[in-house]
């Protein structure tokens, strides 16, 4: 037996609350998903419980995989549930139709009697403000890590201004976005994603880094809105958002190598826009402080909603990064003088419409890019990686966003972050001690039961073209892992482009265009001869002697 710190849980708990606090329980979660052959070998080892029905033995299965989980990563971590039917019918579209209150409880129960789960603290009915919770058996954490498929769920999610999931009524927009997404996570879905230098994520282990689970299988976004749908809808759920942002650069798409652009000073860009006022100069440079500080507290002040919060919270990030938190004060002051035009922004509460905007500017990109062209394009909030031969078309479609969403756009308005190149051989992103997980297969007989897609072809990608004769970076190791211009040629071996079937619709797409273009240059052509025979006629042959006609 494992004894867990005693404490009371609210009612919900964001992952803000729990990962951040040891005493808090964790969340069930209902996303996990096990193989065919990992609900056997658990079968083999433990007596486990008879489900009448496929949705229960799928609410069983996503239990199990859920306590395994925590048993790995997080041991001695409660896990807290609602035995309330109100808490399971608000969650039915982001669960699936099995996770019902009724369920829940008897797929659990019998798990505690088969001593799966221990420790059960069941509260009573009509106790609010306390969750039922239980202990994963430790035994669980001596089998190996399994083999875990994440299921994607509802991929738009909406939240109440608690931070609570709340059940919501589809409209042509929520299904058009919705269908918008489902799209780009299909092509991503068929794209082959790696990392430079870590074998071990690139070939599809799980990781844990810093307390966040990583694998690049997780290519599935979703869209989160905050108390409603004009604020936050920002995308999450994908490895690369996961990633450190240093650690992005290692990105290989389909083996080549990747540039994240992002949008400079884009939410202080936006403020100006509506107050119609011109943003001159860094607008995170303040004297006396870092630019990452001062940008940070800018965000901070804007989303605050009075002065004493946002001193407050500038205060206590000051405290995080190891400064004097009597500076907050100051800061404040400096980043209002620097910005006295659009001051009247500070203390809004402004942050979840910025997101908002930024998000919808995303959106834009990503139908240009993916949904259109067929280009993976991977988004991090307001900054994108694309292969590298996609560049000035990324960078031409964020300006078109921009001036569509916000104004006119000037020349800077997005730049490069970063070139990845293929050709690393060996990085340092990812030395750390942390468990490495066994691989997560591309695809189950789960996933089939549970109605999941299995797509397992790449999108050719729609390369801009470039010179033959160009020099490809090759990645120097130093101590900062600086890019450096190297004219050497790359050795053949280092090279590894990996091109699948194209999607037959797109296929039969680019034969439709083609085949266009070639009747339209026949029939120019044809127009080009018919007016060379006329002038030969006229003014005679190539050479341009004189044609006698005789009558």
């Amino acid at each position: 037996m494992v004894d867990a710190p005693a404490c009371v849980i609210p009612e919900f708990s964001t992952d803000k609350d729990w990962r951040n606090d040891p005493n808090r329980h964790r969340p069930l979660g209902s996303s996990w998903r096990m193989s065919s052959e990992m609900v056997e070998g658990l079968r083999a080892a433990f007596d486990l419980p008879v489900m009448e029905t496929p949705l229960e033995r799928e609410v069983l299965h996503g239990v199990l995989a859920d306590s395994i989980v925590s048993a790995h990563l997080y041991p001695g971590r409660r896990v807290s549930y609602s035995r309330r039917a109100e808490y399971w019918a608000q969650r039915l579209r982001y669960t699936g139709p099995g996770w019902r209150r009724h369920v829940v409880t008897r797929v659990i129960d019998k798990l505690v009697d088969k001593g799966i789960l221990i420790e059960h603290d069941r509260r009573p009915p009509g106790k609010r403000g306390v969750q039922s919770s239980y202990l994963p058996n430790p035994m669980l954490a001596t089998f190996p890590m399994p083999r875990l498929n994440k299921r994607r769920g509802e991929s738009l999610i909406l939240k109440n201004a608690k931070g609570e999931l709340i059940a919501y009524k589809d409209t042509q927009q929520t299904r058009d976005r919705r269908s918008m997404l489902e799209k780009v996570n299909s092509i991503l879905s068929e794209t082959d994603f790696r990392v430079a230098g870590n074998e071990a994520l690139s070939d599809g282990r799980w990781m844990k880094i810093d307390d966040t689970l990583l694998s690049i299988t997780q290519t599935a976004m979703h869209r989160v809105y905050n108390g409603g749908w004009t604020l936050g809808g920002r995308f999450y759920g994908s490895f690369w958002m996961n990633m450190p942002s240093d650690d992005r650069r290692y990105i290989l798409i389909d083996g080549g190598e990747t540039v994240e652009v992002d949008y400079d000073q884009l939410h202080a860009r936006i403020i100006y826009a509506w107050a119609k006022k011109k943003l001159v100069g860094d607008a995170y440079e303040i004297a006396g402080f870092e630019r990452k500080v001062a940008k940070r507290a800018f965000f901070i002040i804007v989303n605050a909603r009075t002065y004493p919060s946002a001193k407050g919270a500038v205060a206590e990030y000051l405290t995080k990064k190891k400064m004097d938190p009597r500076q907050a004060g100051k800061l404040i002051a400096a980043l209002r003088e620097r910005h006295k035009p659009v001051a009247k922004y500070f203390h809004s509460g402004l942050g979840l419409q910025l997101q908002n905007l930024d998000s919808e500017m995303a959106e834009y990109v990503l139908r240009v890019m993916t949904v259109q062209k067929g280009i993976p394009c991977l988004p991090i909030h307001d900054s994108f990686i694309v292969p590298a031969g996609q560049v000035k078309n990324l960078m031409r479609t964020m300006k078109a966003a921009y001036e569509r969403f916000v104004g006119r756009a000037s020349a800077a308005v997005c730049s490069m972050r970063f070139v990845a190149t293929y050709t690393v051989a060996e990085s340092t992103a990812y030395r750390r001690d942390v468990p490495h997980l066994p691989s997560s297969p591309s695809a189950s007989s789960t996933e089939a039961e549970y109605g999941i897609p299995v797509l397992d072809s790449s999108v050719l990608q729609n390369q801009e073209s470039s010179s033959q004769n160009s020099v490809p970076s090759v990645v120097v190791e130093t101590a900062l892992s600086i890019l450096l211009e190297s004219k050497e040629e790359p050795k053949a071996e280092q090279i590894v482009v990996k091109r699948r079937p194209m999607p037959e619709l797109m296929r039969k797409a680019m034969e439709d265009r083609q085949e266009v273009w070639r009747e339209e240059e026949a029939r120019k052509q044809v127009i080009r001869e018919s007016r060379q025979r006329g002038r030969q006629l006229v003014y005679g042959g190539k050479d341009g002697s004189a044609v006698v006609q005789t009558v």
